[in-house]
């Protein structure tokens, strides 16, 4: 049987490929699922005015929408995330979108967000997941066809099976020549904000804590291209996620690629557009419902599997059950990291701290990067490093400060 039974967290950070294209237009998903469509929340709010750089930035809620299983019920937002208020947006969700057959990647994620001129682009696109056991007898169960996952649709791809990888090797060997134009490596570092991110997504304890297993490889690849005769740069971030269990005389491997935005702009503005590459990663996030339904759904037919493996093989029968409780223990983690909130230096490596609406009391997590934030009624946010400086003075409609809460 195929065990990457994981959590809908990890398949909502989505990988992310630069083509200088458009994401694929929505197709009909595999029944059940969402049908799916992409919005912008503040679409109806009057446009905030343009900033000189670096003064404050102008952000709207955008949501990329599903359709539940009731054709009556109305489009509900899945996934929300913070992009400037004059891009443009779109997105889709399609079931098994992705190159993987495995069950946990079934809700594969598309987006893309735009900037007026077309020029700075972010892309989204679904993750990947495969996995790998160097005990002869399991590896023989993951490749066995009458026990290999596959998705039974149209498609029918089979979950992957091959060894691990380090970050940097998955992106030289799986994305780098699939990247379109073609491109070339600058440089690559580690990005400790990523792994923080995906930590706190997950419900998985700091890297210092003792992990039970789990091991993030989290890095960001600068990389030159040129684009209709122009030069460009791209930033394109990602994080392995390694879960690993024994089995046999060695180990089964559960590999995850996570967590990759990349952010494409003209040569020599890429550092210009830092701070805004994380304040969008930071802001991505599922919506309760939605991560529910689909964590429903994956694991259903997890269990199906999980039943027909009792009938073949009792040991793997039983190693998949310690693997479902241990994403389960997971799972109930990343709520509760979630519903308290990490403390401050964990906040701090993720790029974010926590504000308070005064007019609510309702809190969120914004992106650190600047030290002043306002919100208007129409999920219109501004960004701002001048202390002297107040929205209300300068643009269109009403906003209300938030205030920092202290940890």
């Amino acid at each position: 049987m195929h065990r990457v039974i994981r959590l809908l967290a990890l398949s909502l950070l989505a990988v992310t490929a630069y083509s200088g294209r458009a994401p694929a237009q929505p197709t009909p998903p595999a029944q059940p699922g969402p049908q799916v469509s992409a919005s912008s929340a503040a679409k109806h709010a009057a446009p905030a005015a343009s900033a000189a750089p670096g003064s404050y930035l102008v952000l709207k809620k955008v949501q990329i929408m599903v359709k539940y299983d009731d054709p009556n019920e109305a489009l509900s937002p899945a996934i929300e995330m913070l992009i400037p208020d004059t891009w443009g947006f779109q997105g889709a969700i399609h079931m098994y979108g992705g190159k993987t057959g495995c069950f946990s990647e079934a809700f594969s994620v598309f987006w893309e967000a735009k900037s007026p001129d077309g020029v700075t682009i972010l892309h989204g696109f679904p993750n990947f997941a495969w996995q790998y056991s160097d005990d002869p007898q399991e590896l023989h169960n993951l490749t066995d066809p009458n026990r290999r996952t596959h998705t039974g649709n149209q498609t029918n791809a089979l979950c992957a099976v091959a060894k691990p990888l380090s970050a940097e090797q998955y992106f030289r060997q799986m994305v780098l020549n699939d990247l379109t134009p073609a491109m070339t490596v600058v440089s690559i570092e580690p990005y400790p904000a990523l792994e923080q991110l995906v930590r706190q997504r997950n419900g998985l304890p700091p890297a210092d804590a003792g992990n039970g297993g789990a091991r993030i490889d989290a890095i960001r690849v600068r990389l030159a291209f040129q684009k209709d005769n122009q030069p460009m740069e791209l930033w394109y971030s990602l994080a392995l996620v390694t879960q690993t269990y024994r089995v046999g005389r060695g180990f089964l491997y559960d590999i995850h690629a996570v967590g990759q935005v990349a952010l494409g702009a003209p040569n020599g503005k890429l550092d210009g557009n830092d701070r805004l590459f994380r304040v969008v990663m930071s802001s991505i996030q599922p919506t309760p419902r939605y991560a529910a339904y689909a964590n429903k759904w994956i694991a259903n037919f997890y269990q199906i599997q999980a039943d027909k493996e009792v009938k073949m093989d009792r040991i793997q029968a039983d190693l998949d059950n310690t693997i479902t409780q241990t994403y389960q223990q997971m799972s109930a983690n990343a709520q509760r990291v979630s519903d308290i909130g990490f403390h401050a230096n964990e906040q701090n490596l993720r790029d974010v701290r926590t504000y308070r609406d005064p007019s609510t009391g309702q809190t969120m997590e914004l992106s650190n990067q600047y030290n002043h934030a306002w919100l208007n009624g129409a999920n219109q946010y501004i960004m701002s490093d001048d202390p002297n400086f107040n929205p209300n003075s300068a643009l269109a409609g009403h906003w209300d400060q938030l205030q920092p809460v202290q940890p």
